[in-house]
């Protein structure tokens, strides 16, 4: 017989002992019925219980989902078995820890509301350790056995204290607590807490709490287990993607912004950034936030008692649970100001060495534990390993840029150099023609100069006119080539005023165009910004010719008209003349060759050498040409030229004028052609002249007689005209020497101390007349 029955029994028969004698047989019958039908309800209820059990059963079987298996369960409690509110606490094993879970009242909605806001801060937010010791209530449910109290604090102090129990247990108003162990397979799985206005509870009317936690503990044990796998599936498909990342790119904005996206699937969280250890100092880099700190990409901070510092000092994660309890380093409290309560920061790694923190804040209070401690420290040396290949990376390319960079300087070396080959050998070949050319017009230019002085026939003179000339312009052709060689060195520089030579350049330019403007309908606006600028050292009519032919170069650039805008300015010891155009422009390969000799894009029109020669008289006169082209918008050249400090003046007209005469001159050269229209021009100056075409013989009559000056050529089979000049030196330094050459522009008379003075074939009688009275001393003048 059952338990239940056998008491109804016993309740029977006690009455009719107390009833026997004194009762009537009717009110037996009638407290009998009574037992029946209080019997009937129970077995009613317990029915009932068990059916919506079933359900209740079914339902919570069908689902995987933890929190909806334990909300199905604490409804349960209180809808099916008629308590009036309920709470469930599941372990987390990874933490250790048996947490609230789910909260069911049976009261009105505003109740209902109330409860709910104090369940949040204190029952569903308990965390009971998992140890034994700790709570006497849970230590009965691992042995498998229920709780049942009169005081809440009896089952969960700590964590609560007893006035936090009290205070819940009076808003609920409950009377009684069980505490129903979920127990499957001898491992305790949590627990339920059935609260009751009740003051006692029999095991009987306990049984189908205990019924409902038997089924209960398997569907929750399986929702954990699903859910276990469910996050350690999610957290390698988070994994492998941030694999798959950092394999695919070496942009670390990339892979960061796909790493946060990932974390973001299985850790929640506010603001996430990388800081990274400079010297003494952090560098935040890849911030992503929605509370500004203050600390945005590339800002810095003080590394010293950070919480990097830490990490990098005790090798370990950092976990702030909550800045508003504790705040252990100065940025706590920056984030807490921005809203945020806690944080964790992760170590980044490289051969044992902590370089940098992976941090993580949130807006929650104690949103970072162990598991994701455990998660971040394996995702950590990932961002760590993407980190250290963007650096690497970086400094490849770094490298490739310095190689690069290497690669055009060593380029334009080499181009300097074939180019500076070239031109030497040009050189070379343009200065022994110079010397050949030079030497036969000085003969030529002797000759007709001579004649002209002894001819009285008119027509004879014109003849020899021409013929002087065009020795003359003959000698400009040779000086040209040499310009076009660079090989110039000759300096007669006066001090020249910029503007007045632009206006001079402008007027030969004017010609060319305003034919262009009535013949082709091509208009071409020349303007000018001169500013007051100090002379410069150097010869007007180079100078001059040099800005012409750029003119010219950017007229020829604006075959359909444009504008011409020249400008000066003053840069320190510099003068800068800028003539801007707004042509065709050049491309880039083409611009490092404008400046080379018989480079032209105007062929066959176009020589090639324009530039060229602009190029070797603004060497000659120490400055440097440059230009900026953009393809379609035009072209800049850019002259600068040193500021004059100290320039020869021009001879004044008394000077000029003063002439030499009766000097007894030595003159040497291996060509007796020149010898020849030497003497005879000295001769006709008024000097007594011994001509000897050999420089030992020379040397030996210098020797046995007294001279006043000695004329001597350059290059000559046996010696030098230099190595004559210094013997003379030797042997009689007050003798002045005068150097003639067809090298003489190639000459730089500064470094021949030995000499007195240099004539560049070919020269007209003046010049060398002119020469000779500055050499001999005054009782010759």
């Amino acid at each position: 017989m059952q338990e239940e029955d056998k008491s109804i029994l016993d309740e029977l028969m006690g009455m009719h002992q107390r009833n026997s004698g004194t009762e009537t047989e009717g009110l037996l019958h009638q407290q009998a019925e009574e037992a029946l039908r209080r019997r009937r309800e129970q077995l009613e209820q317990r029915t009932n219980q068990l059916l919506a059990l079933q359900k209740v059963t079914t339902s919570i079987q069908s689902t995987l989902d933890l929190k909806e298996v334990s909300q199905q369960v604490t409804e349960a409690v209180v809808i099916n078995l008629g308590y009036d509110h309920s709470l469930i606490l599941v372990l987390d094993e990874k933490e250790n820890v048996y947490r609230g879970t789910a909260f069911f009242a049976r009261r009105g909605q505003e109740l209902v509301g109330e409860v709910e806001q104090v369940m949040a801060q204190a029952l569903l937010g308990i965390e009971i350790p998992a140890v034994r010791g700790f709570s006497r209530a849970f230590d009965d449910a691992t042995d498998g056995r229920a709780t049942m109290a009169h005081n809440l604090y009896e089952i969960v102090e700590p964590p609560l204290t007893r006035r936090e129990c009290n205070a819940v247990q009076e808003l609920l108003g409950s009377k009684t607590i069980i505490c129903m162990p979920l127990l499957n397979r001898k491992r305790l799985m949590g627990a339920i807490l059935a609260f009751t206005r009740r003051e006692d509870i029999t095991e009987v009317e306990a049984e189908p709490l205990s019924i409902l936690a038997s089924h209960a503990e398997v569907a929750i044990e399986n929702a954990c287990y699903y859910q276990q796998t469910t996050e350690m599936a999610q957290q390698l498909a988070v994994t492998a993607e941030v694999s798959r990342i950092i394999g695919s790119s070496l942009d670390i904005r990339e892979v960061y912004d796909a790493f946060t996206r990932e974390i973001k699937r299985i850790i929640d969280f506010d603001r996430a950034s990388i800081a990274l250890v400079e010297g003494d100092r952090l560098r935040f880099f890849a911030v992503y936030t929605d509370a500004d700190v203050g600390l945005s990409q590339g800002d810095t901070a003080p590394l010293e008692e950070s919480a990097t510092a830490w990490v990098m000092e005790h090798k370990q994660t950092n976990i702030e649970t909550d800045f508003s309890q504790m705040s252990h380093f100065p940025i706590d409290k920056q984030l807490l100001r921005s809203g945020l309560r806690s944080a964790i920061r992760v170590p980044l790694c490289s051969n044992d060495r902590v370089f940098g923190t992976f941090n993580l804040s949130s807006r929650r209070a104690n949103a970072y534990g162990e598991k994701e401690r455990e998660i971040l420290e394996q995702l950590a040396g990932q961002i760590a390993v993407a980190i250290e290949n963007h650096r690497l990376f970086m400094r490849v390319k770094q490298h490739e840029a310095d190689l690069e960079r290497a690669y055009e300087e060593l380029k334009a070396a080499q181009d300097y150099m074939v180019q500076s080959a070239r031109l030497r050998a040009l050189g070379e070949m343009a200065g022994g023609v110079a010397h050949d050319f030079n030497n036969v017009l000085a003969i030529i230019l002797g000759r007709a100069q001579l004649a002209l002085e002894e001819s009285d026939d008119n027509r004879l003179k014109k003849s020899l006119q021409i013929i002087e000339q065009t020795a003359l312009d003959a000698a400009g052709t040779v000086r040209r080539l040499q310009d076009f060689a660079r090989v110039r060195v000759d300096r007669t520089f006066e001090a020249v005023n910029l503007k007045e030579m632009v206006e001079g350049a402008l007027q030969m330019v004017e010609s060319r165009r305003v034919e262009l403007s009535e013949t082709a309908g091509v208009n071409i606006d020349i303007s000018t910004e001169l500013a007051e600028v100090p002379p410069v050292a150097g010869d007007a009519a180079e100078l001059r010719e040099a800005l012409v032919n750029i003119i010219f170069n950017a007229i020829d650039a604006m075959p359909d008209g444009g504008k011409i805008m020249i400008s000066s300015r003053h840069e320190n010891s510099w003068v800068v003349l800028s003539v801007r155009d707004t042509g065709i422009g050049i491309e880039e390969d083409i611009r490092e060759k404008v400046f080379d000799p018989f480079f032209t894009t105007r062929a066959p029109s176009g020589s090639g050498l324009g530039l060229s020669v602009t190029y070797g008289i603004i060497t000659r006169h120490g400055g440097n040409i440059d230009v900026e082209s953009t393809p379609g918008k035009g072209s800049i050249f850019h002259i600068k030229l040193p500021v004059s400090n100290e320039v020869g003046e021009k001879a004044d007209a008394e000077h000029k004028t003063r002439q030499a005469k009766g000097a007894k001159i030595l003159l040497i050269d291996d060509d007796p052609e020149v010898i020849e229209v030497l003497g005879l021009m000295l001769q006709q100056l008024g000097h007594w002249v011994r001509g000897i075409t050999n420089g030992r013989d020379a040397l030996n009559a210098f020797k046995e007689d007294n001279y006043d000056l000695v004329v001597t050529d350059l290059g000559m089979p046996d010696t030098s005209g230099r190595d004559i000049a210094r013997s003379v030196k030797e042997l009689k330094p007050e003798t002045s020497v005068l150097l003639i050459t067809g090298w003489g522009v190639q000459l730089n008379p500064e470094d021949m101390p030995e000499v007195d003075g240099v004539i560049a074939k070919p020269f007209s009688k003046d010049v060398l007349s002119e020469q000779i009275t500055s050499m001999l001393p005054a009782k010759l003048q």
